[in-house]
């Protein structure tokens, strides 16, 4: 397996979360919370899932969707970084992104 193919079966994964757990229970957008999201609300939610996993009284399935919940807000907080907005941020983006790895 190639890491763009583990990345690719992680993200339908990740895109299933969000289908079926987060969807289910916030809604689509508009989404008010997202909307108010700085690069620092989304540090504080990254760093307590990070914090979470692993706990004594959180068991595996726990641990395994605070990890897609990690990459969920990780992509809040690149179209936020990308675009200055957390939640329509990459609907424009068409260009694919290409970082300059010169630097």
């Amino acid at each position: 397996m190639s890491k763009e193919s583990q990345w690719n079966k992680f993200s339908f994964i990740v895109s299933n979360h969000i289908r079926y757990y987060v969807l289910p229970q916030y809604g689509d957008f508009p989404d008010r919370q997202v909307e108010n999201f700085t690069p620092e609300k989304i540090q504080a939610k990254l760093e307590y899932y990070v914090n979470r996993i692993g706990k004594s009284s959180r068991g595996e399935e726990d641990a395994k969707r605070d990890c897609l919940k990690l990459a969920h807000f990780a992509c809040y907080l690149f179209s936020l970084l990308e675009t200055g907005d957390a939640q329509n941020g990459l609907i424009d983006c068409e260009r694919l992104h290409k970082p300059d790895l010169s630097k």
